[in-house]
């Protein structure tokens, strides 16, 4: 089991309804629902984070989907929702995949 550690935190009222609606939506106390809007949240804010920094061209979509924790094929995904386009040729994204082979 995963170590466990208290945190306080003095939330707006806004932010602990929104967590009380979650936990009676989902049925869940009201931990596991802020826990869940934290990594929720978290994941998010790294997409939009590393989303620009490709755009920028400071990090490659591989480097970002590991540092995210999901596959390339979602970061690509997310690239096209954010209307990003790819500088590498098709060519050089089957010699990428070979290369992983």
């Amino acid at each position: 089991m995963a170590e466990v550690e208290f945190l306080g935190a003095r939330l707006e009222k806004e932010i602990i309804e929104m967590v009380e609606e979650t936990a009676k939506e989902e049925r869940v106390d009201k931990t596991k629902a802020l826990k869940e809007l934290i990594q929720l949240g978290r994941k998010q804010f790294l997409i939009q984070k590393y989303m620009e920094l490709y755009r920028l061209g400071r990090c490659s979509l591989d480097k970002a989907a590991q540092a995210i924790g999901i596959t390339v094929h979602e970061m690509m995904q997310e690239a096209i929702k954010a209307g990003i386009k790819s500088s590498q040729s098709i060519e050089e994204y089957k010699k990428g995949l070979q290369l992983l082979e």
